[in-house]
């Protein structure tokens, strides 16, 4: 720490812009690295958030992560590289001393959450998974009400990614290479809401896959439908599409044995009809909306918690086990769409 003050680093400036945004907006971190391994000068939209957020001038600029491994006034890293650096860097950064926010997914490979889930235990280190779903309002909120019974038993879930990118290649075209696949490239978003909202573990997992929309991208698949069975019963579906025509947003039903919730990502409202919460005398009720915040990538929410576990001991309900288990979920429904045949979760990291 210096002033009292975390010393934060953002390691990847193509979509690390929102973690910039909020370290400088939490007063318990000071924002001392930006780190990009562009050479300059820098593409056209990097070099603009260089003058936007003024990081040339109030910032030290790296080219390459390992200064920031070599530098002892880092505290703490947002790696915001391309999903295939992940596993390297955080596993080098937690070994320096660095306490990590991951953006998601936290790997492509299993291999590899598990070394970094094994690093974790190894050097002590706050370790936290930026799934951003978790700190959206309206999912907030649902998982709330599912806890407490609003809709009596959950017992069937689905959720979705729903993007097009045909123009969203990122800087480099980072998400257009064979080793990111959309589930678990872009999927794992609503995966892992999946997971989080039923609040057990998936022990099956089929799912069946189509390409017809993103026909140069060197991906087997870029639409998916992924089921799920959950050791207490409940089944799930994640639809996954990186080609669909139509606005993004995450779209997510639950099901239960006395309602119904219907919500998104987008949305300034949500639906809920339910028995329990009306006091109803009829087996169902009509919809209901009720008023959300809207707030679909919300970084400070993420940063102030990971303050919080550092310097207060919060609790860290995106460790690296849960990021593990939502790649490793991914990995089984796309595995059973190359075979045909149900793939076991797995769930030990």
């Amino acid at each position: 720490m210096k002033n009292g003050k975390l010393q934060a680093a953002v390691l990847g400036l193509g979509e690390g812009f929102r973690h910039v945004k909020a370290y400088r907006e939490n007063p318990d971190f000071e924002l001392a690295v930006v780190c990009d391994p562009h050479p300059d000068p820098l593409p056209e939209r990097l070099a603009r958030r260089l003058v936007e957020y003024d990081l040339a001038n109030t910032t030290r600029r790296y080219h390459d992560y390992k200064e920031i491994v070599n530098d002892p006034e880092i505290d703490v890293v947002s790696v915001v590289s391309p999903d295939f650096y992940h596993a390297e860097q955080c596993i080098a950064l937690m070994e320096a001393g660095k306490d990590v926010l991951c953006e998601k997914p936290m790997t492509l490979d299993l291999d590899e959450a598990a070394a970094i889930a094994e690093t974790v235990r190894r050097t002590g280190r706050n370790f936290m998974i930026a799934h951003p779903t978790r700190y959206t309002p309206a999912f907030i909120l649902a998982r709330k009400m599912i806890a407490r019974g609003d809709i009596g038993e959950l017992f069937m879930a689905e959720t979705e990614y729903a993007h097009n990118y045909r123009l969203a290649g990122g800087v480099g075209n980072w998400r257009k290479d064979k080793r990111r696949d959309p589930l678990l490239g872009g999927g794992c978003h609503a995966v892992d809401f999946l997971r989080w909202a039923v609040d057990d573990l998936i022990d099956e997992a089929f799912g069946y896959g189509v390409k017809k929309g993103l026909l140069d991208w060197p991906v087997d698949f870029d639409s998916y439908f992924a089921l799920y069975k959950f050791k207490n019963g409940v089944i799930g579906k994640v639809m996954c599409s990186t080609a669909v025509s139509r606005p993004y947003t995450m779209r997510s039903v639950f099901y239960g044995t006395k309602g119904t919730i219907i919500c998104d990502n987008l949305s300034p409202e949500m639906q809920l009809s339910s028995v329990p919460f009306f006091d109803s005398k009829n087996d169902s009720t009509p919809f209901i909306s009720i008023p959300v915040e809207v707030n679909n990538h919300n970084v400070e929410a993420q940063v102030k918690l990971m303050g919080d576990i550092i310097l207060r001991g919060a609790e860290n309900h995106a460790d690296v086990v849960e990021g593990a288990r939502t790649v490793a979920a991914c990995a089984a429904a796309i595995e059973a769409a190359h075979t045909g045949k149900p793939v076991k979760v797995r769930n030990d990291f």
